[in-house]
């Protein structure tokens, strides 16, 4: 594969955060194969295309997964999808669970889960010193029944037709890649921006694209459909830190269910005068019996 030679450049991240990307921004647009490296020699990023079945059985898989609208912080509405394990929010969600598209919907999310071995092949072979940091990571932090099967990955998402404003990925490992699959049909534009190395990558139909999100500033140039039933879709798979924290399934549900009795008993106590009001406790919800059977459904959920 082809290597091409870049250099990080001083950016102002106040200038570019939270705007749209644009072509203006990079001097070099990307379009064949390569390894992305900088002055150092280290690899900044890779980028290839692929074909054959397992692509497009993946490509079949998205486009049946229904896509949801979410508001994203910067308040930008975005059209997306998470898959593999979700780790724990103590606010709306507190156990570790597979995600909710792995039942809704449990033979397409398989597909888009399975296809996380093939990146895999390309991660080790391409960038084999990162890939293996990554795996030793994973192995290390995050017990077996938390990740993808034969991948260092735990999770992803799927992108349909978002602008992604500048940012950067968080809540990721950090120094290690996110491995990103790109679907295009009538689409002009829709390219990925990374103005520190003046460079983008076309992000063409059937493009694999390796990078670290959360240390390098990127976004998404505007998009033209250039028919009704155009797309851009993006599958984007990596790890996430607070799988570190999830324990056996056996010992999330005993936690849970702990958690349970906790509130209640706390509930009583204040109900019957023996604790003073608490103004913070109705900002985390209670527990309830079916939050536990849901609980305990998902962590037993596989995915295959």
């Amino acid at each position: 594969m082809k290597t091409i030679r870049v250099k990080k450049k001083q950016v102002d991240h106040r200038e570019f955060i939270r705007r749209s990307a644009t072509t203006d921004d990079y001097s070099e647009l990307i379009h064949e194969p390569c390894i992305i490296k900088d002055e150092n020699d280290l690899i900044v990023g890779v980028y290839g295309v692929l074909t054959g079945d397992r692509l497009e059985q993946l490509r079949s898989a998205i486009t049946k997964i229904k896509i949801t609208k979410n508001k994203r912080t910067q308040g930008l509405i975005t059209q997306s999808r998470i898959f593999g394990y979700m780790p724990r929010e103590p606010i709306r969600k507190n156990w570790c669970s597979s995600v909710v598209l792995s039942r809704e919907n449990p033979k397409n999310h398989a597909i888009v889960c399975q296809f996380a071995t093939v990146l895999a092949d390309y991660y080790k072979t391409y960038a084999p010193e990162i890939y293996s940091k990554h795996l030793s990571i994973v192995k290390d932090k995050v017990l077996p029944q938390w990740k993808i099967k034969d991948s260092p990955f735990t999770s992803g998402i799927i992108n349909k037709n978002n602008p992604l404003k500048y940012h950067f990925d968080s809540g990721n490992f950090r120094s290690v890649y996110s491995n990103m699959v790109g679907f295009k049909k009538d689409i002009e534009g829709g390219h990925l921006a990374m103005p520190e190395y003046d460079i983008g990558l076309a992000i063409a139909d059937g493009s694999i694209t390796f990078f670290d999100g959360q240390s390098i500033l990127h976004g998404v140039t505007p998009i033209q459909y250039l028919t009704e039933d155009a797309y851009r879709f993006t599958v984007v798979y990596y790890s996430l830190k607070g799988m570190w924290k999830c324990l056996p399934i056996d010992k999330e549900i005993a936690r849970i269910r702990n958690i349970k009795a906790e509130q209640m008993n706390t509930r009583y106590l204040r109900q019957s005068g023996n604790l003073p009001d608490d103004p913070w406790a109705d900002k985390i919800e209670m527990i309830t019996k079916e939050d536990e059977e849901l609980a305990e459904e998902t962590m037993r959920s596989k995915i295959r």
